[in-house]
């Protein structure tokens, strides 16, 4: 959610330099931004709401900066809430993601004691927490480090703090829960919550471990342990991927670049990930249970891999919604499995949900696009994604990626992972196709026709149940349209009370052992309905529109999460939003 960026090196631009690397964070989701400088050892902040847009820096030259995007939790969208905020004395600036669950009881003995608050937020705590701090640390050069540790220490919750001192230009940060990141650059040190903040400077970062902070002075950084105060050697690695990556290059926006890059992504893991999904496959084998667990589109993935494991392996695992799994936790135990999906590797209920299977004894496997992420870190075992940087608030590629890398782990299960690697080619291929040809001119035709509508109802079965869900899941993500996706069979248990006279409906119908119950289903849909829009190889003469995709076996899950995503695409420009930004949502939600 929120984002950080702070600079400390030689650059006197250093305002300039954490407002472009907050326009790099935009994607993660915010309402309001700030910048803070040292100058003249004294504090100078440029913060407003809204967003950072084509905003310049009005900010004095500085060799030492701190900056952050703030998504609302405490306290409403205002100036004074924004971050960073800033200390009784004016000598330190703070930036904070995460939630102090106890700043009731901080605040009121500050209060007491003549602290001034200008805002209603919890983050403005921790800064004069820090602050009284400060003046019981000792002086030298790990003062606000130690300042900084103290303050953390009192802290409940799962929170990233970093905050700049203008009398010694150095930069202290701590974390637990949320994201943090040095990157070690060429005179320069800098600290992020992403690592797409750091490309423009370096490759080379280090992931701070929950439970540890960092001193960030010109050129260099060190690293501790919050508990014992201990200094640590950093543990550093270089970022896969580039710059060029994260441009647009030449699309529109990013979620149509996106879109267009998961026929690449599927044939880099046809080539690649072979080896990758043996090993998870081993441990699914060898596991007493297996759950599958995500949040959002990562959920909707891991139900698929139930789906895709049983029909193609003959194996049981079981899904689960990771912020839900707390509740089925008594079910694990040691030799239990507990497969995590996640894109950014950073979202913390599934981030909860490991930790409390790991201290049941359970092995942590992970399916995560950014490597050296919270996740990734925390697992057994990691398989990346590699989809690259994905700049979309809404996932589309890391999806594809998801639904490729459980197939062919259950292809490989199945001793078949040559047919795995030929299946996701065959997705790559068709993908291709339908987002060159008349097929999308035709989704583009069909959003004109429904973006007035109010809502839309999604059906699936058997392995197009998940499709279905995520299929409803892009569209109101990105065009705020109602839309729900059903279980096919579900029609009838009350959910066709909903269908009237205007409502259209979208069928997923590939031709699988549901075909015919589903079209049975649409038919209903069709006597009650305005419209049905099929998603089928063959049309059918319930269908309205019919939006053909070959027949792929298990890999047409693959294929038919993308007439989704180009359908949502449209309904949100024709609705007048921006389709990388959807309202109220982040790219990696950090805090419950």
């Amino acid at each position: 959610m929120c984002g950080i960026f702070g600079y400390v090196g030689t650059d006197l631009d250093a305002a300039g330099l954490v407002l472009r690397a907050l326009k790099q964070l935009e994607y993660r989701g915010y309402d309001s931004w700030g910048v803070a400088v040292a100058h003249d050892r004294r504090v100078v902040l440029q913060k407003q709401t809204g967003k950072i847009g084509e905003a310049t820096a009005a900010l004095p030259p500085s060799t030492v900066g701190l900056g952050h995007t703030r998504w609302a939790t405490h306290g409403g969208v205002t100036q004074p809430n924004a971050h960073p905020h800033v200390d009784c004395a004016g000598r330190l600036a703070l930036v904070h993601n995460g939630i102090v669950a106890n700043y009731r009881e901080l605040r009121d003995p500050l209060t007491r004691s003549g602290h001034r608050f200008r805002s209603d937020t919890d983050t403005e705590v921790i800064t004069h927490v820090l602050e009284a701090c400060l003046a019981q640390a000792p002086d030298g050069p790990e003062q606000l480090l130690k300042a900084t540790i103290a303050a953390f220490r009192q802290l409940k919750g799962l929170n990233a703090i970093a905050v700049l001192d203008v009398r010694t230009g150095q930069i202290a940060a701590a974390k637990s829960g949320s994201p943090l990141i040095v990157g070690w650059g060429e005179g320069a040190t800098m600290l992020a919550s992403d690592y797409s903040a750091l490309l423009d400077h370096t490759r080379r970062v280090t992931f701070l471990d929950d439970g540890q902070a960092v001193l960030v002075t010109r050129g260099s950084g060190r690293l501790f342990d919050v508990e014992t105060g201990c200094e640590l050697a950093p543990e550093i690695a270089e970022i896969p991927w580039d710059r060029a990556a994260t441009e647009l290059a030449g699309y529109p926006d990013y979620m149509t670049k996106e879109i267009h890059e998961q026929p690449a992504t599927l044939r880099r893991i046809a080539a690649t990930s072979r080896h990758h999904a043996r090993q998870l496959a081993a441990l699914i084998g060898q596991a007493r249970d297996v759950f599958v667990i995500g949040c959002g589109t990562a959920g909707h993935a891991a139900l698929a891999g139930q789906y895709l494991l049983a029909r193609i392996a003959g194996h049981r695992v079981t899904f689960a919604t990771a912020s839900e799994f707390q509740y089925l936790q008594d079910f694990v135990t040691r030799g239990s499995l507990v497969v995590a999906l996640s894109q950014s590797g950073e979202t913390i209920d599934v981030i909860d949900a490991v930790r409390a299977a790991r201290g049941r004894g359970a092995s942590i496997a992970a399916v995560v696009n950014v490597e050296g992420s919270t996740l990734w870190r925390f697992a057994d075992h990691a398989v990346p994604l590699m989809a690259g940087p994905e700049r979309c608030v809404l996932s589309t590629k890391t999806f594809a990626a998801k639904l490729a890398i459980l197939m062919l782990t259950a292809y490989e299960l199945a001793r078949q992972g040559d047919v795995g690697c030929a299946c996701i080619i065959n997705a790559a291929d068709e993908i291709e196709r339908l987002l060159a040809g008349d097929r999308r001119d035709l989704i583009r035709r069909i959003a004109d026709e429904i973006s007035t509508r109010d809502h839309l109802f999604v059906i699936g079965r058997g392995p197009s149940y998940p499709l279905a869900l995520e299929t409803a899941l892009k569209v109101k993500e990105v065009s705020y349209v109602h839309a729900e996706g059903f279980a096919g069979g579900e029609l009838k248990h009350g959910v066709i009370a909903l269908i009237e006279p205007g409502t259209p409906c979208l069928v997923l119908a590939p031709r699988d052992e549901t075909h015919d119950d589903i079209l049975a289903g649409a038919m209903q849909v069709k006597a009650r309905g305005d419209m049905l829009i099929g998603v089928s190889p063959e049309p059918h003469e319930a269908f309205d529109y019919h939006i053909a995709v070959a027949d792929l076996g298990p890999a047409t899950a693959i294929v038919n999460a993308v007439p989704g995503q180009v359908l949502g695409y449209y309904l949100a420009l024709l609705r007048g939003h921006d389709p990388d930004k959807p309202r109220n949502l982040a790219k990696s939600v950090t805090v419950k």
